[in-house]
């Protein structure tokens, strides 16, 4: 009977140590601790009971309040980490599990020679790198620079230079900085590189922080390409977690191949990117602009338990992204993501105020019994004077509604903003589709650049002017671009250009953008396009281009034929001209075509006019696919905003197409 026991007895052991898996799993600490604390009566020594206890006893101690300190948590995780450790340094991942523990108990240096000793002994582990990565820079952003310098140089360890240069950055050494980074990096191309996608993510940062845009680009970029691993993807993760959306959070857990990481950060920095064919991407600049920023005015070194309390008691409300700002505030989770607000109050709460998209955000202390902490959080509803009720609701029922679907939809977007001196140049521009070879679109982007506005601001006599035009796939391949640079005189008259491209006829992304060198003036345009289809058979027309005036030699018939000044504004006095091409017309017997083409004025404001009918021509051609252009007088149309409707009838085959363009009547 004795060995039945004893088999029984193993057997409840074995399934209480399951248990104790299973609700450290689930962050069932205080539950793992009671399965552990039986377990190890009956064996002391276990070392997996021994850790997973120290990992309980760790996540129970986390939070340094009264009664976490009476019940000694982290003194306890302490005994059981270095109990392990004594018989087995190399367990599982018990030094970065112990190395978090120092973390907690606010020792950086100690957590960090923990880390570090980890990687040494399993460097296979994909999570530890990032980890020690944050415990690095927690120890920079809290120690004085010249402290953590003169700690980091008696260190002799594998991410020590990175940090070095970091701290040197902190107070704007920058030379001093770029120096450590390019050593390492040249190091770690001789070596394993382990580290070298955070080094390239160092010297990328410091390009940002140094004005340097386009090295900042091309140094995040080539990061991406150096994707070798799980391990190096976290680590750039890490740089742009706090801004993904939930969706981009979880496509980046499915990622199984290294080729879809890289894939996946391209990506994602060019879909953000509001002037895709510039040299730099301006979201990243911004990003990484706004990143510094939080990092000296909203860091958070603490721990998140607040946000069940009365304030915001459905934790429900918050995206799963919002756990990933855990190193900045509420404040500075909101600011990474949109940037300074476009207004805000003071008081008893702060409220910040985005007037793009309304969204509205109260930040507050957190209160239990009359006790109030130091950093602000997320409140549901204003205290004190704040804005209007049309902005953040009428009572307090409506105020909480709009303050939490601010928080859901805020904490799971972000947005571009550009510098506060930046002047927003008015560059009209029109797209067209034309039939072009094999059955392609020739696009055409007619773009107008203003000059004279540049005269209003002070500078040398002359300017440069970058203008840039770029396709991308619905997939975010970049499928051509092209960007060009001209010097004008400061106020020259303004130019009309344009950008070609063949398409083929499916959707695209495309960017426009016009910005004067080291000026103040920009225009940026990204918009979705899928061209005109002009395969297959039957009557088919291209897009309207309207224009001040066109030019065509003699008897014009292809499109090499004819000089169309295109208006980009779309802004006419008492004439314009039209320009479109009309395609597969039917043979009469006789050899010709007939076909009639009405031009209409449809006013775009309800309740005006009723549509005006310009004109009515009955053509006859041997041309099945003939050019059309025509001066079309509007010395009668009152002023205002229409539609131009062209509609092309072949009168052999009955078959009608129309094609339609925007345009205002300013006299």
């Amino acid at each position: 009977m004795a060995w039945l026991l004893a088999l029984l007895l193993l057997g409840q052991s074995a399934g209480d140590l399951e248990a104790a898996r299973r609700a450290v799993s689930a962050h069932d600490y205080a539950h793992a601790v009671t399965l552990l604390d039986a377990y190890l009566e009956t064996d002391s020594d276990h070392p997996e009971a021994r850790y997973l206890r120290g990992i309980a006893f760790r996540e129970l101690g986390r939070l340094p309040t009264l009664e976490t300190r009476l019940k000694r948590y982290l003194y306890k995780g302490t005994l059981d980490f270095e109990h392990v450790l004594a018989r087995d340094s190399t367990y599982q991942d018990v030094l970065y599990q112990y190395a978090l523990l120092k973390w907690y108990t606010n020792d950086l240096p100690t957590a960090i020679q923990l880390g570090e000793a980890q990687l040494r002994h399993r460097p296979d582990l994909e999570y530890v790198l990032p980890g020690v990565l944050l415990l690095y820079w927690r120890f920079i952003v809290q120690t004085p620079p010249e402290e953590a310098r003169l700690w980091l140089r008696a260190q002799d360890d594998y991410l020590t230079p990175v940090f070095i240069g970091k701290a040197y950055e902190r107070q704007s050494f920058f030379d001093a900085a770029e120096q450590v980074y390019v050593e390492f990096i040249k190091r770690e191309a001789s070596g394993d590189g382990m580290a070298h996608v955070p080094a390239l993510l160092a010297l990328a940062r410091l390009d940002f922080a140094r004005n340097r845009p386009e090295a900042g680009t091309d140094g995040v970029l080539a990061a991406a390409a150096e994707i070798r691993s799980r391990t190096d993807a976290l680590v750039l993760f890490d740089e742009i977690k706090t801004i993904a959306t939930p969706a981009e959070v979880a496509e980046f857990g499915r990622i199984d191949r290294i080729a879809d990481y890289r894939s996946f950060f391209q990506v994602f920095w060019t879909s953000r990117d509001p002037m895709p064919a510039a040299p730099f991407n301006a979201r990243m600049a911004e990003h990484y602009r706004r990143l510094r920023e939080a990092e000296r005015h909203y860091l958070f070194n603490g721990f998140r338990s607040w946000h069940k309390s009365p304030f915001t008691y459905d934790a429900s409300y918050f995206p799963e992204t919002y756990a990933l700002s855990h190193d900045f505030n509420d404040r500075g989770a909101i600011f990474i993501r949109h940037g300074e607000p476009d207004d805000y109050t003071h008081g008893e709460s702060n409220t910040w105020l985005y007037h793009d998209s309304m969204l509205v955000f109260h930040f507050a202390p957190t209160c239990f019994g009359g006790v109030c902490g130091v950093t602000e959080h997320f409140v549901p509803r204003p205290q004190g004077e704040t804005f209007a009720a049309g902005i953040i609701g009428a009572d307090l029922f409506e105020m909480e509604q709009r303050a939490l679907e601010s928080l859901a939809q805020g904490l799971s977007s972000d947005r571009h903003t550009w510098p506060s001196d930046t002047r927003y140049w008015e560059v009209p521009y029109v797209v067209a589709a034309f039939r072009g070879l094999d059955n392609h679109a020739l696009v055409e982007v007619y773009y107008g650049v203003p000059l004279q506005e540049t005269a209003r601001v002070r500078g040398s006599d002359s300017i440069t002017v970058e203008t840039g035009f770029v396709v991308h796939t619905d997939k975010w391949q970049r499928i051509g671009y092209v960007r060009e640079r001209r010097n004008y005189l400061r106020g020259d008259d303004g130019y009309v250009d344009r950008f070609q491209i063949d398409l083929e006829p499916a959707p695209y992304h495309l960017g426009l953008h016009a910005r004067v060198i080291n000026g103040v003036h920009l225009a940026a345009h990204r918009f979705e396009y899928q061209p005109r289809r002009f395969g297959g058979y039957g009557l088919k027309v291209s897009d309207t281009l309207l224009a001040d005036s066109v030019d065509a030699l003699p008897d014009a018939k292809v499109r090499e034929d004819v000089l169309v000044h295109v208006n980009p504004a779309s802004t006419f006095g008492s004439s314009m001209y039209v320009y479109f091409e009309v395609y597969d017309l039917q043979l009469a017997p006789d050899g010709q075509t007939r076909y009639r083409v009405s031009y209409r004025l449809v006013p775009e404001r309800e309740g005006e006019e009723a549509s005006i009918t310009l004109q009515t021509d009955d053509q006859r051609g041997l041309n099945v696919s003939p050019i059309e252009y025509v001066a079309i007088d509007l010395t009668d149309v009152p002023a205002g905003d229409y539609t131009l409707e062209v509609t092309v009838t072949d009168q052999e085959s009955g078959a009608e197409v129309s094609a339609s363009r925007s345009l205002s009547v300013d006299r």
